[in-house]
């Protein structure tokens, strides 16, 4: 029932279902009991406006894929596949090149458990580069999924030239409808050969392993990213909110716990170094090396003093990534992790941590080491950027969060901060010199645009001209006053 006298305001949240005002405002009158309003009591929390993150608990019956399956590090002989069953039972994937599997081998793999949400992975080996499998996940030995049967394409023999597309973003958002269409329209289109999550891959700010589980199993639900993982190489690394709370770091409490949890969801080819943990990793695809780095177990406060301690990698992984990009032969070597190298950002990136940032800067400069492309995410935008008129970096997002203003900036050449946002690398290294192209998306607007970079300009020997901005959609482009 409507209040009495009650404001446009208030009769609109009412019809919309925000009860909460109106019957706060009204147990305030009933509650004056000499005539005079009394003072509402204050609430706690903020509702959800999306509704409580679902809690995941056993399902009773015959077991099913409850989540997946995901297609994780595919190497040019070995793959990593991964599932999340609905209980406790025994998985396994068969796996074949015949699309009915008719000529399928089985992979057995873990029991799965409870302690680890049911989840596991297998590592499939002896297989042949540049080929298409497909594959079925058993559960109990059943068949887990009905024909037609997911599939994937083994990389290109280690050290060979080839094309390769790699999608990468981050910044998912708090629930999963937030990134439903950034995903549902990357798996339409599917049109690039990886994809790498940048961080900010769920919003869970904890460390605690239950509530962790909950948020990824929520994100990995979402209609469009489901699709994608079953069929293109998925990679990861994690920033603050997917590590622990906003901006959190190395000193943050339980970080062994967020480190354990993130090792059951995702299929990387490996996590950290004997000794040395983290969720750092080397890969190949081609003749194309990837370094994935961990910017928060190791990290130092952003607010501590700069200076020869002060450290975003920890020594390990810093004298792993540098003694990596001079010992690798590859002609694009892509670094990449959830925090911006640029110069004029804020605090939460590489500008807390000038010292660091000059050493990798200086090492690559005097070493000589051409064709390193950096790759972000965080910043809730999408820009490329040539750092101190040299350095090559793209940060990529939001797929699901909210938007942040670009602001005036000497070293971004191309930028977008409207909209859900992907980027796509294309790594052609056919021909010498090897040849770079980007492409920025945009959910619902498609390909804001599409721009080829030169090795000189990859390699910061020439200067990248500047690109129009704000980047429009073609249909928005013919608009007065835009």
């Amino acid at each position: 029932m409507p209040v009495p006298h009650a404001s446009r305001r208030e009769f609109l949240l009412q019809a919309a279902g925000g009860v909460g005002v109106i019957v706060t405002a009204q147990a305030a009158v009933e509650a004056a009991g000499d005539g005079v309003a009394q003072a509402a009591p204050a609430t706690n929390a903020a509702p959800e406006p999306d509704g409580p993150v679902p809690v995941v608990t056993p399902v009773p019956g015959e077991p099913f894929v409850h989540a997946g399956p995901l297609v994780g590090h595919v190497g040019d002989t070995t793959a990593r596949l991964w599932a999340k069953a609905s209980n406790a039972c025994g998985l396994g994937f068969r796996i074949g090149e015949d699309p009915s599997l008719v000529d399928g081998r089985i992979i057995a793999g873990p029991t799965l458990a409870e302690a680890e949400s049911f989840t596991g992975q297998v590592e499939v080996r002896e297989l042949r580069p540049a080929t298409r499998y497909h594959y079925c996940p058993l559960l109990d030995g059943r068949p887990a999924l009905a024909r037609p049967y997911p599939s994937f394409v083994t990389a290109l023999a280690a050290g060979t030239r080839g094309r390769l597309r790699v999608a990468f973003g981050a910044c998912v958002g708090r629930r999963a409808v937030h990134a439903a269409a950034a995903f549902g329209e990357m798996a339409a289109r599917k049109n690039f050969d990886l994809l790498m999550m940048l961080g900010d891959n769920h919003y869970g700010d904890t460390t605690d392993p239950a509530k962790l589980r909950d948020y990824y199993h929520m994100m990995r639900t979402v209609d469009g990213f489901t699709r994608l993982i079953r069929e293109v190489p998925t990679y990861a690394v994690w920033d603050d909110h997917d590590y622990g709370p906003n901006n959190s770091d190395g000193t943050q409490p339980g970080k062994e716990n967020s480190l354990r949890v993130f090792g059951q969801w995702w299929a990387n080819p490996s996590a950290g170094e004997p000794g040395n943990p983290g969720c750092y990793y080397r890969f190949q695809r081609g003749d194309v090396d990837f370094f994935m780095l961990d910017v928060r177990y190791y990290r130092s406060p952003n607010d501590a003093p700069d200076g020869p301690t002060k450290t975003m990698l920890g020594a390990r992984q810093l004298a792993w990534l540098l003694d990596g990009l001079a010992g690798s032969k590859a002609p694009f070597k892509v670094v990449a992790g959830g925090s911006e190298w640029q110069t004029l950002t804020q605090p939460d990136c590489w500008s807390s941590f000038a010292r660091e940032r000059q050493q990798i800067f200086d090492q690559i400069t005097s070493r000589g080491i051409e064709g390193v492309v950096l790759l972000s995410g965080d910043r809730h935008f999408t820009a490329g950027y040539q750092v101190q008129g040299r350095h090559l970096e793209f940060t990529s997002g939001p797929i699901g969060s909210g938007n942040t203003t670009l602001k005036p900036n000497p070293e971004r050449f191309t930028g977008a901060d409207e909209g859900k946002l992907w980027t796509v690398l294309e790594l052609d290294t056919t021909d010498r010199p090897p040849r770079l192209a980007y492409e920025i998306w945009q959910a619902g607007g498609g390909l804001l645009e599409r721009r080829e970079l030169t090795y000189t300009q990859v390699c910061g020997r020439e200067t990248i001209p500047p690109s129009p901005f704000p980047l429009l959609p073609v249909r928005m482009e013919a608009k007065q006053g835009r």
